[in-house]
C-alpha cells in the first residue's frame, strides 16, 4: 500500500523551526491515492500553522530589522513601517496543496513581500493611477530598458512575530471558469459555490520597508517613499486587494519621543533598543527628569513600544528591571 508522504512518520512530525518550509513542504494530509488532499485537509493544514500563534523568532526579527535600519542608515536610504489595516496576502499564486500558496522568506520562516512587488506597486500607483510616467522612468529605471532606477526597494519584512489567520473565499461561478469547451457554461446563480479557504496576515501586524538612493539621489528616494504611503494607504500590496486585502497605515518613527531616545542613544554610541535593554536604570531616571509632559508622554510611548517587542513589559527577565517597567506604568499610566 502507498503512504502519503510523512504520514509514516513516528513520532510525527512536529512544526518547529522553519515554519515556512514546514508549512510548503510537509504537508500530511493527502489521500492515499495522491489525488488530493483529505476531506478538510486544506483546512486542517492551514489550522495547523494559524493555532501555532504568531510565527517567527522574536530575538532574530529584532536583530534583522537593527541591521536593516543600521544598513539603511549608512546608505543615506529610508526605513518606513507600517502595519496592516486588515488582512495581507502574498504569494496567493504559488503552487501549494491546498491550491493557494503563500510568499515565506526563505531564511526567516515568515511572511514577506518581496521588493521587487514592492517597486511594481508603487510603479503602478505612480504611473497608472498619477500619470507621471517621466518622474518614474528615473525612480525606477524606463520599461524595456537596461537602464536602472534611481532608487533600491528592498524586501518588507516584520519586525516581530507574525499572526496569521484563515480566509475563505467562495467562487459562484466554477464550472464557467474551469470550463475548456469552445462554448463553455455561462456563470449563472444555480452554481453551488464552493469554499477555498487560504492562509492571510491579520491585522495589526507590523512590516518594515527600505529604500535605498543609487548614486545619492536622495530626493528621489524621498519621492519614492512618498509614493509607497499612498500605494499601500489607497491600492494596497498582495492579492485580493481589489476587495480591500493589503492595505497598510504608515507607522510614524519620528515622533519627538524617538528623536529624544535616539540622540541619548548615540551619545553612547548606540542603538535606541540597546540603549533602551543596557541603559535600563539610567534611561529610566532620565525619563522622570523630563519636564516637557508632551515629551514625556511621547518618550514614554517609545520606551513601552520597545520594551513590549522584546518581551520586557509583560515579562521582565529580573526582578529589578520588573520593578523599573511597574515604575513606568505607575508614574504615567496609573496616575493618569
Amino acid at each position: 500500500m502507498v503512504i502519503p508522504l510523512y504520514r509514516c512518520s513516528s513520532p510525527p512530525l512536529e512544526l518547529k523551526g522553519n515554519v515556512g518550509l514546514w508549512y510548503d513542504k510537509f504537508c500530511d494530509k493527502w489521500r492515499e491515492d495522491w489525488t488530493g488532499l483529505v476531506d478538510k485537509g486544506k483546512n486542517d493544514w492551514i489550522n495547523a500553522v494559524v493555532l501555532k500563534g504568531e510565527i517567527g523568532d522574536e530575538n532574530l526579527l529584532r536583530e534583522i530589522a537593527e541591521r536593516r535600519n543600521a544598513h539603511l542608515s549608512a546608505m543615506g536610504g529610508t526605513a518606513l513601517r507600517f502595519r496592516t489595516k486588515g488582512p495581507f496576502v502574498t504569494g496567493l499564486g504559488r503552487s501549494h496543496p491546498v491550491e493557494n500558496g503563500f510568499s515565506w522568506h526563505h531564511s526567516l520562516g515568515v511572511p514577506y513581500l518581496p521588493g521587487s512587488s514592492v517597486k511594481g506597486m508603487v510603479r503602478s500607483w505612480a504611473t497608472k493611477w498619477n500619470n507621471l510616467e517621466d518622474e518614474a522612468d528615473e525612480i525606477f529605471g524606463p520599461e524595456n530598458s537596461t537602464k536602472v532606477g534611481s532608487v533600491i526597494f528592498l524586501d518588507a519584512i516584520p519586525v516581530q512575530p507574525v499572526k496569521l489567520k484563515m480566509e475563505i473565499m467562495t467562487p459562484h461561478y466554477g464550472p464557467y471558469y474551469t470550463e475548456t469547451t469552445k462554448y463553455p457554461e455561462p456563470p449563472a446563480d444555480w452554481h453551488s459555490p464552493v469554499p477555498i479557504p487560504f492562509l492571510a496576515v491579520d491585522a495589526e501586524q507590523e512590516f518594515l520597508f527600505g529604500l535605498i538612493p543609487r548614486d545619492e539621489h536622495t530626493e528621489k528616494c524621498q519621492k519614492a517613499g512618498e509614493w509607497l504611503k499612498e500605494a499601500l494607504q489607497k491600492i494596497g500590496a498582495g492579492a485580493k486587494t481589489a476587495v480591500g486585502y493589503g492595505r497598510f497605515d504608515y507607522f510614524d518613527l519620528t515622533s519627538p519621543g524617538l528623536e529624544w531616545l535616539e540622540e541619548q542613544a548615540s551619545r553612547h554610541r548606540m542603538s535606541i533598543e540597546d540603549f533602551a535593554k543596557d541603559r535600563f536604570n539610567p534611561l529610566a531616571s532620565d525619563w522622570a527628569a523630563i519636564e516637557d509632559p508632551n515629551l514625556k508622554a511621547s518618550v514614554y510611548k517609545e520606551i513601552k513600544r520597545i520594551y513590549q517587542e522584546i518581551g520586557y513589559w509583560t515579562s521582565a527577565p529580573t526582578k529589578e528591571r520588573k520593578k523599573v517597567i511597574e515604575k513606568y506604568y505607575k508614574a504615567w499610566e496609573g496616575g493618569r
